[in-house]
């Protein structure tokens, strides 16, 4: 029965130190799908491989009329400049030329319009004929193989952002933008930074099994709507989904209650939010109070705990793999999941990271699940170097005195772990993200 850590939590954090940006609500961008094609049948519409290749021709011919017209389609001003063109048909066309496979500019190429009277130009210019038609065929073929796959360029920018992980890093991270935005002024609620820590280590009162240090909190949240907020989900559930009994010391015993026992003080602001506590389904929710909105209600919360024995040494199938998870159900600019594993800890050397998805699967926390709920992401984790100064990061300004403390209280030195971490900036809610390690046999050196 290998164990699981389910310990989400929704920490909330503002920082008065720091100059955060102020953004204007507005109204969720309306993205329109168009209704498919009445007189095309479904098995004749064409593919996303149809669309790319559609897309090469298209891009060695306009390749074809830059090379005749002796212009460098790497340089967008001199390109506007030469042709007559407006900057924004430069930079496409520019776009176009000098892309590698396609999947990040195809959504992006200029309209119909647009591309005739880029050909009209090189007409004009006297490129051979035969060049023109070519253009003209390519612009659409293109035009057609859109139309059939997507309906249009928003909806082809959609399938491509879900079609594997070779599109570009910057296009996932607009439309999760854009779900960003939406998603602030549906719900009035928003944060700068979500972070969680982990350190995995053995337990200094039970030989043999390995106890975790969890840290995560919010940086810059707040509301726009005065009502409570889930800041933390707590669970723990083994690799088939089932609820497991939580054996846990606060980092920072200076409060009376379960709820002010989860908090680190020194790290929030204020140094004391109002946190309830109730129980939903199989976790243990800790709210945020009702209270100011807006900058008013600027608010930074860390949560801390350590979790006393949830793996063990056994050489069975039991204890195969140790795994954290975090739910993002409140909107954010940034993730940052930092995973340090002690050095006597025996493992596969890879962190797995999914993004779950728990819209078409909010219940399921079975761990052989996780391959079909996850979705595609281009973000990958790293190492980070040993020590202090490797974690540090400009996102959490006290990260690296966090971080002392709270390896202090495991009783091991932070230079006796090595830290992985995992950064995405505008992460879909309602997404799972979870990291584990496949444990050895002998976990325990």
């Amino acid at each position: 029965m290998s164990i699981m850590t389910f310990f989400m939590t929704f920490p909330l954090a503002s920082i008065p130190k720091i100059a955060y940006a102020v953004y204007q609500m507005s109204e969720p961008p309306v993205v329109h799908i168009p209704r498919p094609r009445p007189d095309l049948p479904a098995a004749e519409a064409a593919s996303i491989r149809d669309v790319m290749a559609t897309f090469q021709v298209l891009r060695s011919s306009v390749l074809e009329l830059f090379g005749v017209m002796g212009v460098d389609p790497t340089k967008t001003r001199e390109l506007a400049r030469d042709l007559g063109l407006n900057r924004g048909l430069a930079w496409k066309l520019s776009r176009v030329a000098r892309s590698i496979d396609g999947t990040d500019v195809a959504h992006d190429v200029p309209g119909k319009q647009s591309m005739e009277r880029f050909i009209g130009v090189c007409k004009q210019k006297g490129v051979h004929s035969s060049l023109i038609s070519k253009a003209h065929e390519a612009t659409n073929a293109f035009e057609k193989s859109v139309a059939s796959c997507s309906g249009g360029r928003k909806t082809l920018a959609m399938l491509l952002a879900n079609s594997g992980n070779n599109v570009a890093s910057q296009d996932r991270e607009r439309a999760r933008r854009m779900l960003f935005d939406g998603a602030c002024s549906v719900w009035g609620v928003q944060a700068q930074t979500r972070f969680v820590s982990v350190f995995l280590c053995p337990s200094r009162t039970e030989p043999g099994m390995l106890d975790a240090a969890h840290v995560t909190g919010y940086v810059g949240f707040r509301q726009f709507s005065s009502r409570p907020w889930p800041m933390s989900y707590e669970a723990i559930h083994d690799k088939k989904g089932k609820t497991l009994p939580i054996q846990k010391d606060p980092l920072d015993p200076t409060g009376y209650e379960e709820g002010d026992l989860q908090l680190m003080r020194e790290f929030c602001e204020p140094s004391d939010p109002n946190i309830e506590v109730r129980m939903q389904g199989d976790y243990k929710v800790f709210d945020l109070a009702a209270g100011a909105v807006g900058n008013r209600g600027l608010t930074t919360c860390v949560f801390g705990s350590i979790l006393r024995s949830i793996y063990g040494q056994s050489q069975s199938s039991e204890h195969e793999s140790a795994g954290f998870m975090v739910m993002l159900q409140t909107p954010v600019e940034r993730v940052v999941f930092d995973y340090f594993v002690h050095d006597s800890i025996n493992h596969s050397n890879e962190i797995v990271t999914h993004l779950l998805d728990r819209l078409t699967y909010p219940h399921d926390n079975t761990v052989e699940n996780f391959d079909d709920q996850s979705m595609s992401i281009a973000e990958r984790g790293y190492d980070l170097p040993r020590g202090i100064d490797g974690a540090a990061t400009a996102h959490l300004p006290w990260y690296q005195r966090l971080m002392e403390f709270v390896s202090t209280q495991t009783g091991y030195g932070i230079d006796e772990f090595q830290g992985s971490r995992f950064e995405m900036t505008y992460p879909p809610i309602s997404t799972t993200l979870s990291r584990r390690i496949q444990l050895s046999p002998s976990n325990i050196d």
